[in-house]
């Protein structure tokens, strides 16, 4: 099945795979002893049902327009279906049965008027009470999905950091996923660590936002400052109008030449590394660069392989990140639990990033599992508290480690420090899972 390419979001039912059975304890979910009730003006909510929508984003337009490479994934389609169907047949979510929906939301249209749509049918029409999100990073989309008080599992790596989430509490969760606070500041110190700024002269380009402000001079620079390490040049990149943004991009070309950088940081996400890459080629710059699973490593590895030399950093997402021989696969019960599933629905399960979606959205149905049969409330508050009632108890199958703390909003517990290796080609990861805590 392919994913559709056309102009607008596809939002389809999400068949019901033939001959599935689970590939988790039948008695693991058996659905609450009393079913809680729906709390007040909580959408999707019925006695027998519970609608869930799933956002699965198709890159391949926009990778065909620009001329990259993409890795290949399964039909993601059929693998919500199968990971639906097995909730369903072990008591759904909250005693209730999922409904659910499956929007394929097309890259190439992406932009605040696509998204704002996205959200307006998944919110109107579907009136999900919680989404899986993929592929939304317009800072409208957020706030579109909180005012219509639908529940967000985002497992897009888009970065917020605890004000963010604060902002749209009780409604948005990053939950197998690090607030971008704790990522900030435990790819400072992992640099630190690795010796990679202590060869070169650092300079930082920060998308031009309230979060890059705070996670800079909150969460970044002090680390630096602590180890003695100074930032030669640092400049605000302005992601709102194309030709501010390359020209910005030019910009701090010319400043860290002019400073004498051979060590490049990005702050904001936003794929600000790859566009950067992508301009620095024709500036003949060439510097290495501190990657996180929220630069998109393997997708510049595929388009820029030459220019990842000497790339360090962090993953958080070994699915986006690592080749299979650099993290068992399957790494752990939830792991092969999500495989099982997969393979009973007869679907493709050869290695780790055929899944890499599938894993997140396998995680994402166990959670709300697992939150219904604790929550005394069918709403986003009741469910927040079953989640963070859960604490380190709940294992996941897509990332290194969750722990859902009381007041945090974001579960990603531990990431593995990774650096670029010429031989393979690939990004290798080092030592065992480090928790952002300490």
């Amino acid at each position: 099945m392919s994913d559709s390419e056309d102009g607008a979001p596809d939002s389809t039912e999400a068949a019901e795979p033939a001959d599935s059975s689970s590939g988790f304890d039948d008695d693991e979910i058996d659905g609450p002893a009393v079913m809680a009730p729906a709390g007040p003006e909580t959408p999707g909510v019925t006695d027998d049902t519970i609608t869930v929508s799933f956002i699965i984003t198709d890159t391949s337009a926009v990778a065909a327009a620009f001329g990259w490479e993409v890795p290949t994934e399964g039909d993601r389609e059929a693998q919500v279906a199968a990971l639906v169907d097995d909730i369903n047949t072990r008591g759904g979510i909250a005693g209730r049965t999922i409904d659910a929906k499956v929007h394929v939301f097309n890259a190439m249209t992406d932009g605040p008027v696509a998204e704002e749509a996205l959200c307006n049918a998944i919110t109107q029409d579907d009136q999900a009470f919680a989404v899986v999100m993929t592929g939304q990073f317009q800072e409208n989309a957020r706030p579109c999905y909180a005012n219509a008080k639908t529940l967000m599992l985002d497992a897009t790596l888009y970065p917020v950091d605890d004000v963010g989430f604060e902002e749209l509490a009780p409604y948005l969760w990053s939950p197998f996923l690090p607030s971008y606070d704790n990522l900030t500041a435990g790819m400072a110190s992992s640099l630190i660590d690795s010796g990679w700024f202590a060869s070169g002269t650092v300079g930082v380009i920060s998308i031009d936002s309230g979060l890059s402000q705070r996670a800079y001079a909150q969460e970044f620079a002090p680390v630096l400052d602590a180890a003695g390490v100074e930032v030669a040049s640092f400049n605000s990149i302005d992601p709102t109008d194309g030709r501010a943004f390359e020209n910005d991009l030019l910009q701090a070309i010319v400043n860290f030449k002019e400073a004498n950088v051979d060590r490049v940081v990005a702050i904001g996400g936003s794929r600000l590394i790859s566009w950067f890459i992508n301009t620095a080629i024709t500036q003949n710059f060439e510097p290495q660069y501190a990657v996180s699973s929220y630069d998109s490593p393997d997708f510049n590895i595929f388009n820029y392989g030459p220019q990842m030399v000497g790339a360090t950093g962090i993953s958080v997402l070994p699915g986006a990140d690592v080749a299979d021989d650099q993290w068992p696969f399957p790494a752990n019960d939830a792991e092969a639990a999500c495989l099982d599933v997969f393979s009973d629905a007869g679907l493709a399960t050869d290695d780790r990033a055929m899944v890499r979606t599938g894993l997140m959205f396998c995680d994402a149905v166990q959670l709300l599992a697992a939150a219904g049969d604790g929550a005394a409330e069918v709403s986003a508050e009741g469910f927040g508290d079953a989640m963070w009632a859960l604490g380190a108890g709940f294992e996941a199958a897509s990332v290194y480690s969750v722990q859902f703390v009381p007041g945090q909003y974001a579960g990603g517990g531990s990431f593995m420090p990774f650096a670029f290796d010429a031989g393979c080609e690939c990004m290798v990861v080092g030592g065992s899972p480090i928790d952002f805590d300490g």
